[in-house]
């Protein structure tokens, strides 16, 4: 399989969450994933992690370059077509950086229309609610706990709760690690 990574920039509060990048990248690692982390190439405002100010525009492919490995691309450089599984890192930029992106709307789109596996966490579910509804895995989300992952079958979406439901790093690493083979099993 081949999985994109889909990254907001680099922070909590206005890109990808750090640790839940890192998780995933080591469950992916773990079963020998071939990855690829993605962004879009958008100026947005960044925020001071210290004072929670915003501060000056920066690039939101820039930034997430920093979690990138290297390996980071503009999604528009890619085909979707060429990739399996798509995963998005929770983190508040995910929900600012990306509110108007219609070509990030469209490549979640063709995941879903493609029957394709897309796993979330964190904020991630708000992200993909925004752009599938509301009451996706509503019920379900409220029950998972951190180290485990839920999903919806039929429309083949992976989600597990990350921080909203712990302050261990090790758990959020669990639960990722549990969508990410539970993605490969679907």
């Amino acid at each position: 399989m081949k999985w994109l990574v889909l990254l907001a920039g680099c922070g909590l509060g206005d890109g990808s969450c750090v640790e839940e990048v890192i998780a995933t990248y080591i469950a992916l690692d773990k079963y020998h994933c071939d990855y690829l982390p993605i962004a879009e190439n958008i100026l947005v405002s960044s925020i001071d992690h210290v004072t929670e100010q915003r501060g000056e525009k920066r690039s939101v492919l820039v930034e997430s370059a920093r979690l990138g490995r290297g390996r980071i691309r503009n999604i528009r450089d890619i085909t979707l077509d060429d990739f399996d599984a798509l995963l998005i890192p929770g983190g508040i930029g995910l929900l600012v950086n990306y509110r108007d992106s219609d070509i990030i709307k469209d490549c979640v789109k063709h995941f879903v229309n493609q029957k394709k596996a897309i796993g979330t966490m964190c904020a991630g579910i708000d992200f993909l609610r925004g752009i599938l509804g509301v009451h996706l895995l509503e019920e379900e989300a409220a029950k998972v706990e951190a180290t485990s992952c839920c999903s919806d079958s039929k429309s083949r979406i992976f989600y597990t709760p990350a921080f909203r439901k712990t302050q261990s790093c090790y758990d959020v690493m669990l639960g990722v690690d549990a969508m990410v083979q539970a993605m490969m099993e679907s």
